[in-house]
């Protein structure tokens, strides 16, 4: 198993790991692993992929209805 140094940690960042690790009943080092494999998970979708199955969504939806984008553009142009 690997091991990660990690320096320059603020303090308040720091302080809410601790917190959460007490909460939790763990050490600091457990609560840290666990927040970096939920962080980097990799089954969920990315920003762009759930962006992208939205407006699948939104098109299916209402076929032919303006996007958010355009719908904001055109408020700006009537102002």
């Amino acid at each position: 198993m690997a091991t990660l140094y990690v320096r320059d940690v603020p303090e308040h960042t720091y302080e809410a790991l601790r917190q959460r690790a007490e909460e939790r009943r763990s050490s600091i080092s457990a609560e840290a692993i666990r927040l970096l494999d939920r962080a980097l998970r990799t089954d969920r979708p990315g920003v762009n992929e759930l962006l992208a199955s939205i407006e699948q969504t939104r098109v299916a939806a209402a076929p032919g209805a303006p996007s958010a984008a355009e719908l904001i553009r055109q408020d700006r142009d009537e102002r």
